[in-house]
């Protein structure tokens, strides 16, 4: 077991005597003393440790800590207002037991359906929300917005090799792919306000990565910007991640061609729709959602475009949604065939299609959503590369957006 771990989960055994035994008990204060012991074996590791809480995992350097998934104390630490742990060198005994008195009368006035009073304090740890202001409820002073460094790399790198995973098993990991997504989804929460840092491409062979990120990324931040519950955004997100997986099948030198595809490389490219609720349906942890989503994100709002249906009919409200999101990046992004277009054009080209393509429904929100903020973009390696917007070509047809 790790430090981490070792600490979060003696965490945990305290929090529980506190609530088994009276102040004074021997075992309350055993507890405390293995929580001392671990934090110290933690800090020597790690000098400013930061937990992050999600959905009942753990987030640690950026990472879902394996051994604690669905943790009991994770859902319930989020569940009083601590989605986010800081913990500084120099932190004493007192401060630990300041918070962790203050954690276990939150939960006990949770369980009592009263509210919870700000407890005042220095204090050497801090918590609450992802990117409230004045992180930690012990420290009077006010304190910048906790927010996340954002850069995506990671999330990219295993993206990567996910990818590879499913070119070498013919299938996804389907927990690396939730993992990647709940680090998403926190990125996106970094900042006080919900914001889509979009991953901007510096290389072609990029696209296929960068491109998952940005359309899980804006698929969220819209099923949110709709009222989705929390779980249907996040399975969105994860569909929205894989949707483009069955062109591992298909070989770069098609993906990447710089010139126009021949028609034998066209109907190849279509392929990847199928191809792609084929792999999805072969892995495990239940990728029913993603696979509709990867077979259906090229039939527009009426059931037409591909793969061809023989009864076209109406595709899946995720489809639908993650259609838009899809488009739009696509649009935005540059390609071995063309230059990226400006957002004055992609958004317009989508509202063109309203109703015709896509779905009306969605197609309003996304572009009431897209007028709040214009994505920031973050190059891989980064370094700024300003779009050269002048070269932008003609508009194509949304089924012709691979």
């Amino acid at each position: 077991m790790t430090s981490a771990a070792a600490f979060l989960n003696a965490v945990g055994k305290r929090l529980s005597a506190m609530s088994l035994y009276g102040a004074g008990h021997p075992s309350r204060d055993q507890a405390m003393d293995q929580v001392l012991e671990e934090m110290s074996m933690l800090l020597r590791e790690n000098a400013f440790p930061v937990f992050n809480f999600l959905d009942g995992d753990v987030v640690y350097e950026n990472c879902v800590m394996a051994e604690l998934r669905q943790w009991e104390w994770s859902l319930r630490l989020a569940g009083v207002g601590v989605e986010r742990l800081e913990i500084s060198p120099g932190t004493s005994r007192s401060d630990l037991e300041a918070f962790l008195e203050e954690i276990h009368a939150r939960l006990n006035l949770e369980d009592a359906g009263a509210s919870v009073q700000e407890v005042s304090g220095q204090s050497s740890i801090r918590f609450g929300e992802v990117g409230i202001e004045g992180l930690s409820d012990l420290d009077p002073e006010p304190l910048t917005t906790a927010t996340m460094e954002v850069n995506l790399r990671e999330e990219a790198e295993t993206i990567g090799w996910l990818h590879g995973e499913v070119m070498r098993t013919g299938e996804v990991p389907a927990s690396e792919a939730v993992a990647v997504v709940k680090l998403l989804s926190l990125a996106m929460h970094s900042e006080r306000d919900v914001v889509v840092p979009l991953v901007h491409l510096k290389q072609v062979d990029q696209y296929t990565t960068t491109h998952s990120i940005n359309v899980s990324m804006l698929s969220m931040g819209l099923a949110e910007y709709l009222n989705f519950a929390s779980v249907d955004v996040r399975a969105i997100g994860e569909a929205a991640l894989l949707h483009d997986v069955g062109k591992t099948k298909i070989p770069l030198s098609v993906l990447n061609k710089p010139g126009k595809l021949t028609p034998d490389e066209w109907k190849l490219i279509q392929t990847h729709t199928t191809e792609g609720a084929r792999i999805l349906l072969a892995s495990s942890g239940h990728m029913e959602l993603a696979a509709i989503v990867a077979y259906e994100h090229h039939l527009d709002w009426q059931g037409e475009g591909y793969p061809e249906m023989t009864y076209p009919r109406q595709p899946h409200t995720a489809s639908r949604l993650i259609q838009v999101c899809d488009i739009y990046d696509a649009l935005r992004t540059r390609r071995p065939f063309r230059p990226p277009w400006p957002h004055d054009r992609a958004v317009e080209f989508i509202r063109s299609r309203s109703g015709e393509a896509m779905d009306p429904e969605f197609v309003d929100a996304f572009l009431s959503m897209i007028r709040q903020w214009e994505p920031r973009q973050i190059a891989l390696d980064g370094e700024s590369d300003p779009e050269d917007e002048t070269r932008a070509e003609e508009a194509v047809d949304s089924s012709s957006v691979p």
